[in-house]
């Protein structure tokens, strides 16, 4: 009979062992996810921005350039060129340039310990 009882207990404690390394898991999978949710935010939020800055800038180099060719429309066909090639590479190189890095990026940020 004392045996049955041990027995129990033991069967107890597995069983709240594994209820505690379940509860553990479902704790750290959160936490990963929320820190990569908010790496996630932070960096669309400085996207947002850099590419606000970016827009203006443009308009900035193209009304220069319109000025210096003499005519209003050859700063914005020139900084509109220039993007077309910055689009073209990037199309031409996506996985070397951007599927990868922000890949390797997100893998990262998952397996990062934080203490």
């Amino acid at each position: 009979m004392e045996e049955q009882t041990k027995f129990e207990e033991v069967t107890e404690s597995v069983k709240k062992y594994m209820n505690t390394r379940y509860e553990l898991m479902v704790l750290q999978a959160t936490e990963k996810a929320s820190n990569v949710g908010a790496e996630a935010v932070s960096v669309v939020l400085i996207a947002k921005i850099a590419g606000l800055a970016i827009l203006i800038l443009s308009f900035a180099v193209a009304f220069y350039l319109s000025c210096v060719v003499g005519d209003t429309y050859s700063g914005f066909l020139i900084v509109g060129g220039a993007y077309f090639v910055i689009a073209l590479i990037l199309i031409g190189f996506r996985k070397s340039l951007l599927t990868k890095p922000f890949r390797n990026m997100i893998i990262r940020s998952m397996f990062k310990q934080h203490h």
